[in-house]
């Protein structure tokens, strides 16, 4: 777990290294990981739907400890799982190689005397026992290739529902409601922000320290705009309170086989993929391939409140330019007007007070857990 501690001279200045401090003590206060927690900024954009909640399973998360969550990648974790079921084969003629002709002229002539006709599912098996007696040095190779066979033609079928103009929605495991069910039985955590004490080191995160800061004091602002520089620069400091915090995971639903693509993922060679194949293995699972990295789960909560104050000295014309723009929502949570009550106050001589409040009923999501591609496919961390 990250310790707070007095920020080192070389960390990052402005808004970045704010936002820096900002997650190691949402993450050591709200019991996340730095190995995979991502938070997400504006942290509520979801309309009230099953899609709008499953939008996020379909995300390729940037390698960032903060994502933008207006600015939706172009791929779809669904696009390219099916472009990668769609085009696997395995032909009837590398099973034929692997088991020899012999043997293979042998086996046809076994099915054929076989009434009813096993079906495809229960092929493998059938030929492993077969096979022990009429080909033993074969019988492993050839049971895996008729499992492999029977493997892609279902996780194809299982696709088949959700691909053409008219297919239905990728739907990923539990419903908008279930998660309003959920939350009203999640935890409440409290706990204070410091921009003098917190760490502002994220080098030990699943980033590396890689954090790509979109937005300053308000939603929309240019981190290094004349506001944004005062406040990030000021000594800043937020009492916060989550209720009903969960972890809800994003579970791909049936139209997602994880034997398959794992299949894939273990097997670069052909079979199962084509020659040549489109999209090909590097394309996707490659160092720059499309889909490095998946949105695994997701830290969201009832409701939030926090109160943050800076001492930063605004002129008359800065504060009426953060007031016009506080609708828009402001740091940290960025949650805009219908989202959330935020107001803003400013002392006399300096300092400025933001209290936001989540509008109740709706869901607030933090952020949530990133994991590489290799550890999602069962295959190791990677």
């Amino acid at each position: 777990m990250l310790r707070q501690h007095e920020a080192s001279a070389d960390a990052p200045a402005g808004m970045e290294g704010l936002q820096n401090r900002w997650y190691n003590s949402v993450v050591q206060s709200l019991n996340l990981t730095s190995a995979a927690f991502q938070l997400l900024q504006p942290s509520f954009v979801v309309p009230l739907t099953n899609l709008g909640l499953w939008r996020y399973g379909q995300e390729i998360p940037q390698r960032s400890l903060t994502a933008n969550a207006y600015d939706m990648s172009l791929e779809r974790f669904f696009d390219i799982y099916a472009s990668v079921i769609g085009q696997l084969s395995f032909p009837e003629s590398s099973f034929r190689e692997d088991i020899g002709d012999d043997t293979y002229e042998a086996w046809t002539a076994y099915l054929a005397t076989l009434h009813p006709q096993p079906s495809a599912q229960q092929l493998p098996s059938l030929f492993l026992v077969w096979a022990m007696t009429n080909a033993p040095t074969v019988a492993n190779v050839g049971q895996q290739d008729l499992a492999e066979m029977v493997l892609i033609g279902s996780a194809q079928a299982a696709l088949e529902p959700y691909v053409g103009p008219n297919g239905q929605p990728a739907d990923f495991g539990g419903s908008y409601a279930q998660l309003v069910q959920s939350l009203a039985h999640g935890i409440a955590k409290s706990f204070r922000f410091d921009s003098k004490t917190a760490s502002g080191d994220v080098s030990g995160s699943w980033t590396g320290g890689v954090d790509t800061i979109d937005n300053g004091l308000w939603n929309g602002a240019v981190p290094g705009n004349r506001q944004s520089l005062l406040f990030s620069q000021s000594h800043v400091q937020a009492s916060v309170t989550v209720s009903g915090l969960i972890t809800w995971p994003l579970t791909p639903g049936p139209w997602y086989n994880s034997s398959m693509i794992a299949t894939a993922y273990a097997n670069p060679c052909t079979p199962p993929w084509p020659d040549p194949a489109q999209p090909a293995w590097d394309a996707v699972f490659g160092a720059d391939g499309s889909l490095p990295r998946v949105m695994a789960s997701l830290a969201a909560a009832k409701g939030i409140d926090i109160t943050v104050t800076s001492d930063a000295v605004y002129s008359p014309l800065d504060q009426a330019i953060i007031e016009t723009f506080a609708p828009l929502g402001l740091w940290p949570f960025y949650l805009p007007s219908g989202m959330a009550q935020t107001t803003v106050s400013f002392g006399e001589s300096s300092g400025m007070t933001i209290r936001t409040v989540s509008t109740p009923g709706v869901p607030v999501v933090l952020g949530g857990n990133v994991q590489p591609i290799r550890a999602f496919l069962g295959a190791g961390a990677g």
